[in-house]
């Protein structure tokens, strides 16, 4: 099944109008994979994780890869720390148990909010390259 959809939320951070932050999301088989373009934010990140949850979830996919490559920005450490608690939590009461991959690079991904989420019982890592993470996903059945 081939799926294609495209989000964009625009945010106010810090002062500053209009910050963009964009998801597309393909389902390719068992897999959904979404990239990331734009500027980081906490309230925007956790927006769009949650409709990414809800997608895989909605399309009985378990494999999530987000290609945060394109991302601009860091999040402080209290913002990755409540991120992955906040998502972990989410996932839990939505019954939704994903395999999480995470492709990104300091400072924007340092894989802080992934440990955060894995201490809370989510299956998830973080990687520097897409083939990585896609070889990690390939190891755990559908």
């Amino acid at each position: 099944m081939e799926l294609t959809l495209a989000w964009f939320d625009i945010i106010r951070h810090a002062g500053r109008p209009n910050l963009k932050l964009q998801i597309d999301i393909e389902v390719q088989g068992g897999l959904l994979l979404v990239t990331a373009k734009g500027n980081l934010a906490f309230d925007a990140a956790l927006r769009l994780l949650k409709q990414v949850f809800d997608t895989a979830k909605e399309k009985e996919v378990n494999k999530i890869l987000v290609n945060c490559l394109g991302l601009n920005g860091k999040l402080s450490t209290f913002e990755r720390y409540n991120l992955g608690a906040e998502l972990a939590t989410y996932l839990r009461q939505g019954g939704i148990e994903p395999r999480l991959a995470f492709v990104g690079k300091p400072p924007t991904i340092d894989g802080f909010g992934v440990r955060v989420g894995q201490n809370r019982g989510v299956i998830t890592e973080v990687f520097s390259s897409q083939q990585e993470a896609v070889n990690w996903l390939a190891i755990w059945p559908r």
